[in-house]
């Protein structure tokens, strides 16, 4: 899941309430991000917000993103995570974890313990199961959360021609133009190669603000290719690197000396979450100067 692992995470971060009161099955009043390196070990979880639902109670919510392989299994991972989430923040905790690929996930049923020599289990611990690659595109749509709809992609989707046409319709009625253009890039970011992203992106060819779907569809591409031959994180690595530099001499066609030190500056990064914060950087920027002001301080 190493192509949709930054647009989900990304996603959720940008409509966090929205994300966290379908989670929940309560309204949310608001979410902040928390640190995800727990104590011990350098130990890292995939995103953790404190949240603060609609009657003010305050609880954490800590979200784990797998694909079809997981070492050490999930369920003693999340073993991990949970007491020592409980331990830092001393308020209530819920757990979920997203599947994500056809398969993955199957046999996780979020229950599990450790039995003893009594009937009794001295050990259980429990946490929320969502198998992305099982729910329907139509349940997607009847939730009727505009924030929740970039996820279709990895939903099963039976028609595509009726779904994705309402998909996009309601993704463009959002008014607020940098959310709807968020919405509408992680939309394709997370759709699966082929048909369906050709579709969008003939239902958006008159939408502005999009100047990175060309881009997306090449990344997940590429990625998948050179991740075969290379490693699949330095495979991914190197397309965001490419990209980058593809996007920033196609916006302002710097000398060849100034490209050259953003090549250097970019083989300098390890992680694909910050080249791709780099990359949206590079899109959004307003000049050559303004890009690299954020290399720079990246």
């Amino acid at each position: 899941m190493a192509a949709t692992d930054h647009p989900l995470k990304r996603l959720v971060s940008t409509f966090i309430t929205e994300v966290a009161s379908w989670l929940l099955s309560t309204p949310v009043r608001a979410a902040r991000p928390l640190n995800v390196e727990l104590p011990t070990d350098l130990l890292t979880t995939d995103q953790v917000f404190q949240v603060t639902l609609d009657d003010g109670r305050a609880l954490v919510l800590h979200i784990e993103f797998q694909g079809r392989r997981s070492q050490p299994p999930m369920p003693w991972r999340m073993l991990e995570y949970m007491p020592r989430l409980a331990v830092a923040y001393r308020l209530p905790l819920w757990s979920v974890v997203f599947y994500v690929g056809v398969g993955a996930g199957v046999d996780d049923t979020g229950h599990h313990s450790v039995s003893g020599p009594a009937d009794t289990a001295p050990l259980v611990w429990r946490y929320q199961v969502v198998r992305l690659w099982q729910m329907s595109a139509e349940e997607l749509l009847a939730l009727g959360q505009p924030a929740l709809l970039a996820l279709v992609g990895q939903t099963r989707v039976d028609r595509p021609a009726v779904i994705l046409p309402a998909v996009v319709a309601r993704l463009r009625a959002v008014i607020d133009t940098e959310a709807r253009g968020r919405l509408l890039t992680a939309l394709l970011a997370l759709l699966p190669a082929g048909e369906m992203i050709e579709m969008v992106e003939r239902l958006l060819e008159d939408e502005t603000g999009l100047l990175d779907s060309p881009y997306l569809r090449r990344i997940r591409e590429e990625g998948r290719e050179e991740g075969r031959e290379e490693g699949r994180e330095e495979g991914a690595l190197a397309v965001w690197r490419r990209s980058i530099v593809e996007a920033v001499t196609l916006r302002f066609a710097p000398p060849p000396e100034v490209l050259q030190r953003v090549r250097q500056s970019l083989e300098t990064r390890r992680e694909e979450a910050a080249l791709a914060q780099l990359f949206t950087v590079a899109i959004r920027s307003a000049s050559l100067a303004e890009f690299q002001e954020a290399l720079e301080q990246a």
